[in-house]
């Protein structure tokens, strides 16, 4: 399995059960909450200049290991926001894969990142 591939089946798996949760306790309309989609969007462009900027992060990510820990960190850390802080951290990791989804898209399609401008690139 390619790790794009791998990636996006994990995050999607990772959205499909933070949208459970949501759902479950009747949460589900706070995903048209502004802020909390606000916030997710900017963590998961904040996350992809990240990628962009350090190499070595890119590298360690492209591990099978290091994406599997990534996926159960966003899930517990959504489960535990849930119980601290309530439906809005998870609203806003939900907002977050759905960016992460929108830029995948966006590579696929172009075959080259829209964030990845001239002065991030190494």
């Amino acid at each position: 399995m390619t790790e794009f591939r791998r990636d996006a089946l994990l995050a999607g798996c990772v959205l499909g059960g933070l949208v459970a949760v949501l759902a479950a306790t009747d949460a589900a309309a706070r995903l048209f909450d502004p802020v909390a989609a606000g916030l997710g969007v900017a963590g998961a462009l904040g996350v992809e200049v990240a990628f962009l900027r350090s190499a070595t992060v890119a590298r360690l990510w492209r591990r099978p290991a290091v994406q599997l820990s990534g996926a159960f960190v966003v899930t517990a850390g959504g489960a535990l926001g849930y119980a601290l802080v309530g439906p809005a951290v998870v609203v806003a990791l939900c907002w977050g894969i759905a960016t992460y989804f929108c830029l995948l898209c966006v590579v696929l399609a172009v075959g080259d990142n829209p964030l990845a401008i001239e002065r991030f690139r190494r």
